[in-house]
């Protein structure tokens, strides 16, 4: 099971959740591909943990459909599902509307800055022909909007949701030449925090929602054509 050769750390966390953390984050970068067969044992010699916070982190993760829990078996990483992956990308066109609608009554100007960075590190990222970071600086402007919702039950829904649609973007974006998809992306990004600078709520919603619809159209014609 190829895992990072160095060490990572466990931060103040327990360390089911780091575990989980940080496996979440090789299942969505590609370090842990679909259908990889995964191993507790390894997974608790890397962490240099026991194998009962490896094992209550697979669980969370199969509770997030990540991978895939054989009693007595084996454990995979789900694979990729064209039908899953859109239905992500419509329930993420509506709950992210009603966030956005929500966050507006709650910015301020350091949310606002935020939101600001993450567009010009999208930029950046775009430049220098790197997805892994692309998706986290997509990341980033959705999580800072859903944070200032004030709803923590919409917010973790809709991280979920993300985690498997950056899954596809990421295999997706480091495949194709997708620079003009991503620019379009920027646009309606920087269209949203003009909406929200000036209160106008009904934009923020609709440019959302486009914003994930969009990308349903390129992502299932890389996985019709895969």
């Amino acid at each position: 099971m190829p895992i990072p050769a160095s060490k990572t750390v466990l931060f103040p966390k327990t360390a089911k959740d780091r575990v989980f953390s940080v496996m979440r984050e090789w299942i969505i970068d590609g370090t842990l591909k679909p259908g990889e067969q995964i191993f507790d044992k390894e997974i608790a010699e890397y962490f240099a943990v026991s194998r009962t916070p490896v094992r209550e982190a697979f669980q969370m993760l199969a509770e997030q459909k990540l991978i895939n829990i054989s009693p007595g078996k084996e454990s995979r990483v789900t694979d990729i599902d064209p039908v899953s992956a859109r239905q992500s990308y419509e329930l993420l066109s509506v709950l992210e509307s009603l966030a956005v609608k929500y966050a507006i009554s709650n910015t301020t100007e350091e949310a606002l800055q935020v939101l600001e960075d993450s567009i010009i590190k999208l930029k950046e990222a775009i430049d220098s022909g790197n997805p892994v970071k692309a998706n986290e600086a997509d990341h980033m402007f959705h999580l800072k909007i859903l944070e200032l919702s004030g709803n923590d039950f919409l917010r973790l829904f809709c991280e979920t949701l993300e985690t498997h649609v950056s899954r596809v973007e990421i295999l997706y974006f480091s495949q194709q030449d997708i620079s003009e998809i991503l620019l379009a992306s920027v646009e309606e990004h920087e269209m949203i925090l003009d909406a929200i600078k000036s209160g106008n709520a009904e934009e923020a919603c609709r440019i959302m929602a486009e914003n994930w619809k969009n990308m349903i159209l390129y992502i299932e014609k890389y996985i019709n054509e895969a």
